[in-house]
């Protein structure tokens, strides 16, 4: 079992919310001396601020994703799946303000703004040293990644940065003057980070250093005319530079694609650069295997009694075409007769399904309860090593990689009017994938947009990537053109106005 130091402190601040933060946590400045104030005693402190990040991959990352051409969750035989047709809606771009995963989704991101910012509150009350201040500026810049998210899902939201402000009467922000907090924060608070890299330092793991306050800035930049209404190359400009530090950093692509997804990615790992660290026993959560695997492969990785897998998350055949029979990260979808633990007797579908031969194909055939889907429909997604015998995943799942910096890099570039240079950062992220570098005649922007959805199934970019590129409201299996672009915004949840009543609601909902 992977020891995971990230969760030393995960006790400190469990219960505490964004809606409890009007308490006074800051001891008294004289309480505990300035010599007191060492590492493992901050560490004890901020490290707890970090747990929230565990709700993400499969809540609101995955959430994300099946808005996307990249997951659809269809109706099954027998209705499973069916859930109210929420899984339905993100597919289709319908869904409302009442949407019961949006609203989650939306509590989990601010109980973590709200336990950054009592635990800044809590460090801002202590004697003020240089390691202090580092701190506050990890918290920081963690809260920038929360508000990151918000900020590209919602628009206007509510912006709190002290736990003693009242959350049921906030106000929404424009996503402009967020977006613009965000850069200024960010850039105050990366010279008072680690400039180390996790295998250069391996306190680092799992935290947020300057090259994560940099990764971040260069996502703001990238997306920058989506998120203030501007339409010029500013911002790419700004982000290649970003791009260009990073690529001083330290940080290398893995010789192997799996490998960051492996379940000791913490070991020796020079792409990840910030990740959410996962155990199947002391840090779970991470169960994408039990989301997309089919009911009766629990005996072939003896999940023995433990009511899954649960045979829903998979890819149609229109996304599992991008990927080329020679491409090594094919390896991450699992297509075809599915075996039994002895890899000779074949599985079967249930007995509602006919007990077929368990045969995944790309084709989804149905979508809705009226006509759902068989269980043996769509590819599923195995990048991540799963525990044999648990739900849960040891692999860490990585929010920052490497190869995103390169083809960001490369995004600018050709943005910014020079496709061959662009094609100089493509290369590597190919050659890793076994595949030749894009020739200069077939080489244009929606090549880069084809390779990112590749290289980062699942990974929570493809929503953001998506309406970068223009092609979110594109139509797909079972869904026809947008009329309009209110669906690149997320409603404020019905929940949050009830919350907080001064909160205005985004448009088209």
């Amino acid at each position: 079992m992977k020891k995971k130091y990230l969760f030393i402190a995960a006790a400190l601040l469990v219960g505490l919310s964004i809606y409890s933060c009007k308490k006074q946590l800051n001891p008294a400045q004289d309480s505990v001396v300035e010599s007191a104030i060492t590492p493992r005693y901050l560490n004890s402190i901020v490290l707890g601020a970090y747990t929230k990040l565990q709700g993400l991959p499969t809540g609101v990352i995955e959430d994300a994703e099946a808005t996307t051409d990249a997951l659809i969750i269809p109706v099954r035989v027998g209705g499973d799946w069916l859930d109210g047709d929420e899984h339905v809606q993100l597919w289709l771009h319908t869904y409302l303000p009442g949407h019961g995963q949006i609203g989650p989704d939306w509590s989990t991101l601010y109980a973590g703004i709200g336990q950054i910012n009592i635990t800044i509150g809590l460090l801002q009350g202590l004697p003020a040293t240089s390691s202090s201040a580092s701190s506050i500026a990890e918290l920081k810049t963690l809260r920038c990644y929360f508000y990151y998210v918000l900020l590209s899902y919602w628009g206007n939201v509510p912006y709190i940065i002290s736990s003693n402000t009242n959350a049921s009467t906030a106000p929404t922000t424009p996503a402009a003057t967020i977006y613009n907090d965000l850069i200024t924060e960010l850039k105050a608070d990366a010279p008072l980070l680690s400039s180390k890299t996790p295998t250069q330092d391996a306190s680092q793991y799992g935290r947020m250093n300057k090259w994560c306050a940099y990764f971040l800035l260069t996502k703001l930049y990238m997306n920058q005319n989506v998120m203030t209404g501007g339409n010029d190359n500013t911002g790419y400009t700004a982000a290649s530079a970003y791009c260009d530090s990073l690529m001083t950093a330290g940080y290398s692509l893995s010789s192997s694609f799996l490998s960051n997804f492996a379940s000791a990615n913490n070991v020796g790992n020079t792409e990840n650069i910030f990740v959410i660290p996962f155990d199947h026993i002391s840090a779970g959560g991470l169960n994408i295997q039990m989301e997309t695997m089919h009911y009766n492969q629990a005996a072939k990785y003896n999940w023995g009694s433990t009511g899954g897998p649960w045979n829903g998350y998979c890819a149609n055949a229109d996304y599992y075409a991008l990927f080329d029979n020679a491409d090594a990260r094919k390896a991450g979808w699992m297509h075809g007769i599915q075996y039994a633990a002895d890899g000779v007797t074949p599985l079967t579908t249930r007995g509602s399904d006919s007990s077929l031969v368990l045969n995944f194909r790309p084709q989804i055939t149905g979508f809705l309860q009226a006509t759902p889907a068989t269980e043996y429909d769509g590819v599923r997604q195995q990048k991540w090593q799963l525990t044999e015998g648990f739900q849960g995943m040891d692999a860490d799942f990585s929010l920052f990689r490497y190869a995103d910096v390169l083809l960001m890099k490369a995004e600018c570039v050709y943005r910014l009017g020079n496709p061959a240079a662009a094609l100089t950062y493509t290369a590597a992220v190919r050659q890793r994938a076994g595949l030749s570098n894009f020739s200069s005649e077939a080489f244009a922007l929606d090549s880069i947009y084809n390779e990112r959805g590749r290289e980062f199934v699942w990974e929570g970019w493809r929503r953001e990537d998506q309406i970068r590129f223009g092609h979110f409201e594109d139509p797909k299996q079972f869904k026809p053109r947008d009329p309009d672009t209110h669906a690149r915004l997320w409603p404020i949840p019905t929940t949050a106005i009830a919350q907080d009543p001064n909160l205005i609601q985004n448009k088209g909902y």
